[in-house]
This record gives C-alpha cells, structure tokens and sequence, in this order.
C-alpha cells in the first residue's frame, strides 16, 4: 500500500517563501543604499553585485525553507492517511471476527435448532389442546399451560433467531418513498405493541425521500428495535419514531424513556449473546447490525434527550422524488 503525500496545496509554497524572501532581501538592500552605504573591492564600487548576491542568497534560503515546509507538511498528510488506513483497517479485521463468529455459531445453533423445532411444535400443540380441554373451574391448570405456551413460543423466537445467524443475508434491493415503509411499520407497530400500555408515536419526515434498500428487511430492523424499546419503557411510557435526511442518507430513530444504556455496556450491545436483560437473547442487535449492513447501512446508539436510549438505523438516499 503506497501512499502519495504531493507538495502544499497549488504545489508552489517552495516559491512563495523563495518570492517572499527575495523581497526580504530587496528591502535590506534597499535600506543599506538609502543610508549610503558603499561596498568597494580594489577601488571599485561593488554595491550593486553584492545587493543581487544578497537577494539571490535571500531567494535561496526562502526556497529551501518553503521546500522543507512542504516535506513537513507531506510528511503530516502521509501520518494522518496512514492512521486512517490503520484504522480502517482494525475495523474491517474486527467485523471480519465478528462475521465468522456469527457464522461458526449459526452453523452450530442452526443444527440445534433443526432438531428442536419439530418437538417443540409437538409439545406445544399438546400443551395447547391440554388448556383447551381443561374443564372450566380448573382455571388453575389453564393459567399453567398459558405460561407454558408463552416459554415455548419464546424459545421458538429464539431458535429462529439462531437460525437466521447461518443463513447470509441476500437483500432484495429497491428504490422506494421512505414515507412508505414508515407507515408499514407504523401500522404494525401498533399492532405488534397490541394490548401492551406503551404507545408508540411517530414524527413526521422529508415525504420527497427515496431509499436505496430492502423494504422487507428495513421493517425488520425497525421493528425489532420498537419491540426492545417497548421492553425498556415503563408501563405508560411511548416509544418514539422519527426520521430524517442526514448526509445522503435517510436516517430512522426509535427512541424509548427507559433507563437508557450504561456506559460500560455501549461497546458490547452488539456483540452476539450479550445481554442485559433477564430473558434476553443477546441476538435482536447483533442480527439488526448485519441486516442493516447487508444493505449499505449500519446501526448507531444515539445520545437520547429523554433519557433512555435512542437508535439510528441509517440506510442510503437514493434520489428525491420528481415533483
């Protein structure tokens, strides 16, 4: 890898200190003749050879002096684009772990879940026709098999997610209103929230923006990151969906009024199987991530001026809509 620093910008700082100190040199000259001072050799008046002597030797060092600053100053460029390749690089190594990481796992966790998946349709499918046969007094026994539903279903969301750890992801990318998939989600939003007293509240956006993405794939990240901020809401709270255009992207924020993210966790929430949660997975981010990467984007946690946490999912601009 080369890197080509080039002279100060317009490549002629070299002859602006050489122009500037033959004037320095003019000016000194200047003065030495306006006081009347003579310089003789052998008789001779040899003022005027010296004064040019003196101004080219005046050009000379500016020269070398402007060509030293530009040394300096490539040699600053060419630091600076090697820490920045550096660090790209360290970033390209650390998604690459990341990437065989969730692949060796999903391999693994895919095999686990292909075994359980059949059973676990059997024992729930049993445990539902036993609550639904129960006489009606054994309240008792229905509310049993209802909380044994509830754990099956939770540990099938979790074998589907480690299933889709070894499948890679091939988005179907297309050109589309942003306003679109808002509403999309919107409505199920709402409907995923269902009974739950946590509202969900929508600010509008640009309407003229197109993304560049899959919509299918961007409901899925949009909503997994609603369904974890309606986890760290309190009863009565909101979370809250807002969208803009930032930089050539169309950038969603799903923001909640939780506890927020401590500091000495913000660096791992994306890692796989990380959790602060009690019946978490560790799965819901790092799978958002690789989808929005997948599709040219990534996403963010954002500081949130309520208090809780805020995160950005950023996917490309495509074009505005004609008017």
């Amino acid at each position: 890898m080369t890197y080509e620093a080039g002279p100060a910008p317009g490549g002629r700082r070299r002859w602006r200190f050489a122009g500037a100190a033959f004037g320095l040199g003019l000016l000194y000259t200047g003065l030495i003749a306006a006081a009347g001072v003579e310089v003789r050799l052998a008789g001779r008046n040899v003022a005027l050879p010296v004064a040019l002597a003196t101004e080219l030797a005046f050009a000379v060092f500016g020269f070398l002096l402007g060509r030293s600053a530009e040394a300096r100053s490539a040699d600053r460029r060419t630091a600076e684009a090697e820490r920045g390749a550096l660090e790209r690089l360290a970033s390209l190594q650390a998604r690459l772990v990341q990437a065989e990481k969730l692949a060796t796992v999903g391999q693994i966790s895919s095999r686990i879940a292909h075994e359980v998946r059949n059973p676990l349709a059997i024992v729930r499918s049993l445990v539902q026709n036993l609550g639904e046969g129960a006489p009606e007094p054994a309240d008792d026994t229905r509310r049993q098999c209802s909380l044994v539903l509830e754990e099956i279903d939770r540990l099938a969301r979790v074998t589907a997610s480690l299933t889709g750890l070894a499948r890679p992801v091939q988005p179907r990318l297309s050109t589309f209103p942003a306003a679109d998939v808002v509403a999309r989600v919107e409505w199920l939003g709402r409907h995923l929230l269902g009974e739950r007293p946590i509202a969900l509240q929508t600010a509008p956006g640009p309407s003229d923006a197109l993304l560049r993405a899959d919509p299918d794939l961007v409901c899925q990240v949009l909503l997994g990151l609603i369904a974890n901020g309606a986890e760290a809401s309190p009863d009565g709270g909101a979370v809250g969906l807002a969208w803009e255009a930032r930089e050539g992207n169309v950038v969603f924020q799903v923001s909640d009024r939780g506890t927020g993210v401590a500091a000495e966790v913000r660096d791992r929430i994306f890692d796989p199987f990380f959790t602060t949660k009690e019946t978490g997975t560790g799965l819901g981010l790092a799978v958002a991530r690789e989808l929005a990467e997948a599709q040219g984007g990534r996403v963010v946690l954002e500081s949130a001026g309520s208090g809780g946490a805020c995160f950005a999912l950023c996917l490309p601009r495509a074009d505005r809509v004609a008017q």
